[in-house]
């Protein structure tokens, strides 16, 4: 490790060992954000404190749209097995020994750092890989969210700054360049807009499928996430291990799998070209099964690429967290593996 790279590695550990100290999940419930605006990174970063409830403790730093997935998982009651799915961010953690991550404990001997009962550790979040360290890049990053976090959290516990977490608001915090000085102040949560893709249908689409007569089946389809599920041959140059994606389609009412499949990212030569075959196949399913009356999907992401297609098909698109048939198939492969 570079000495420059090991100041800045001790410098954050210095940081969460003044948080750990602070305790602020005795304060804070998970969805009491405290929002810093960082005018070095030019973003927005998002601080979310578990462990109120006594189970995980951690800090999660959600960076600009990020947050939408963390909103996500706030509002819906996702399967435990597809929270990897929604949870984009890096994580400061305060556990066990045999809870942090091997490469972690590396980082930590290297650094000369010791623990007794609760370490820390560092953890990066991205879809559709296992969470890994953070890397250099990311380490700077979460010392100007935790530093700033502190600060806020100060401003809390010591100066009694109240914000009404409940009816929505959050803790800001920002250089006033004017002034010269940082600002803590309350405000209604701010959040980046969902920039959601719609895959569009050519003008003889609809044409061609309402002549596909409509039935009164229902399906579920799935085919944005991923499995937690370690492949052997799937493994980034860095080390990283990352999840197969998951391709499914059911009958809701029988519980019948009409369609379920692995799929390697490396098949595909760009997302683009996976989703606008995941349409395809789902169409290529109303010419085999007719027209179902409804489509059951997880989440409003798979429901925008789906829009304009059920739209002229004349289906019924329905969001729901819990996708009964694929979820129960996922558990029975869980118990098998």
């Amino acid at each position: 490790m570079k000495l420059k790279d090991k100041e800045l590695w001790l410098e954050l550990y210095d940081i969460a060992k003044e948080i750990q100290k602070l305790e602020p999940w005795k304060y804070l419930w998970d969805t009491d954000l405290l929002v810093y605006l960082s005018e070095p990174l030019k973003d927005i970063l998002y601080c979310s404190v578990m462990g109120h409830a006594g189970m995980h403790t951690a800090i999660g730093v959600y960076q600009g749209n990020q947050i939408n997935k963390f909103m996500d998982i706030a509002k819906n009651q996702y399967p435990e097995n597809l929270f990897i799915n929604y949870q984009d961010c890096l994580m400061c953690n305060f556990s066990s020994r045999q809870d942090t991550l091997p490469k972690n404990r590396e980082i930590i001997k290297e650094l000369g750092i010791s623990f007794r009962g609760t370490w820390i550790s560092f953890e990066n979040f991205e879809k559709g890989y296992e969470p890994s360290p953070i890397n250099i890049k990311q380490v700077k990053i979460m010392i100007e969210a935790l530093k700033n976090f502190c600060m806020m959290f100060r401003a809390i516990i010591e100066q009694g700054m109240i914000a009404n977490f409940d009816e929505g608001e959050v803790l800001v915090r920002h250089y006033d360049k004017e002034r010269k000085l940082y600002l803590n102040y309350a405000s209604p949560l701010m959040i980046p807009e969902k920039d959601y893709q719609i895959i569009h249908a050519d003008d003889n689409f609809k044409k061609d499928i309402m002549k596909i007569p409509q039935t009164e089946m229902e399906i579920e389809y799935e085919f944005l996430n991923y499995l937690p599920f370690r492949m052997r041959d799937f493994k980034e140059q860095d080390g990283r291990y990352y999840y197969p994606r998951v391709r499914a389609i059911s009958d809701k009412q029988s519980g019948i799998m009409l369609l379920f499949e692995f799929i390697n990212k490396n098949d595909y030569k760009s997302e683009e070209e996976y989703l606008l075959e995941s349409v395809k196949i789902l169409i290529d399913y109303f010419h085999k099964i007719g027209r179902p009356k409804k489509i059951y999907v997880r989440d409003e992401e798979t429901k925008m690429y789906l829009k304009e297609i059920a739209d002229k098909a004349k289906i019924k698109l329905v969001v729901k967290s819990r996708l009964k048939s694929i979820d129960e198939f996922y558990e029975s492969m869980e118990e098998e593996m």
